[in-house]
């Protein structure tokens, strides 16, 4: 290609896509989804062959360009305006955690494993999981928490209640596996382990998809079957 030629391509290729994506608006930044983000860097992937294909016609390229932005344009039109379609175009968010129970079959749905689970609430400033009273994954990826209410952020009438650092929590059972390396960070071992499930009444640490404790050694257990939530002082 002469350079005349990447001018002409770049330039006709830059002035469709402002249009396009004036026309698509803010979504496929403000209410990202997967699909809108996937759709995105087909968008970008598009328009650089268009500049960069010499055996392309400019114009076929542009074609598919503006075809591809009308096709997803019309996916939102459908997303906004049927709850059916919404659904089957956008998903709906997922519960993970539901009064403070961890929530095994919504990790699987999410396709999430409980060490991405609990780095996505630190990224949420949560590091104890006995904190949290909901988490949901929406449809755009993100992780919104809710605290139980004795863990909100204080007011001003609360402001002179101070309450002494849990330090950084360790989990010592995940999915059923005992962490040997945790325990030994902790100076524990398997007997202080079964000590524990048995006061929470849970007979092995197969039984346990979860289970943390603080420095200040409060425990968090978190059963296998959804619905049972220990917590041991």
């Amino acid at each position: 290609m002469t350079f005349l030629d990447i001018f002409i391509r770049t330039t006709v290729a830059f002035l469709v896509l402002y249009i396009l994506c004036r026309l698509l608006n803010k979504k496929l930044i403000a209410q990202m989804t997967f699909f809108d983000f996937v759709a995105g860097i087909t968008i970008g992937s598009i328009t650089a062959s268009a500049m960069l294909q010499p055996n392309t016609p400019l114009s076929i390229s542009m074609v598919g360009l503006v075809l591809f932005c009308i096709y997803t344009f019309i996916t939102s039109v459908i997303a906004i305006k049927s709850l059916r379609g919404r659904k089957i175009l956008e998903d709906e968010p997922t519960f993970l955690i539901d009064k403070g129970k961890v929530l095994e079959n919504g990790l699987k749905k999410s396709r999430m494993t409980m060490d991405s689970l609990l780095t996505n609430l630190r990224k949420r400033g949560v590091f104890y999981v006995d904190q949290v009273e909901t988490a949901i994954l929406e449809t755009d990826g993100t992780l919104s928490v809710l605290k139980k209410p004795q863990y909100l952020d204080a007011m001003k009438k609360d402001i002179n209640q101070f309450q002494s650092s849990r330090g950084v929590p360790q989990a010592f059972i995940i999915d059923g596996k005992l962490l040997q390396s945790t325990l030994e960070i902790l100076g524990k071992d398997r007997e202080w382990v079964m000590n524990i499930l048995k006061k929470n009444s849970v007979k092995k640490v197969e039984d346990v998809f979860f289970a943390q404790i603080d420095q200040q050694g409060n425990v968090y257990i978190d059963k296998r079957e959804d619905g049972n939530v220990s917590s041991f002082d």
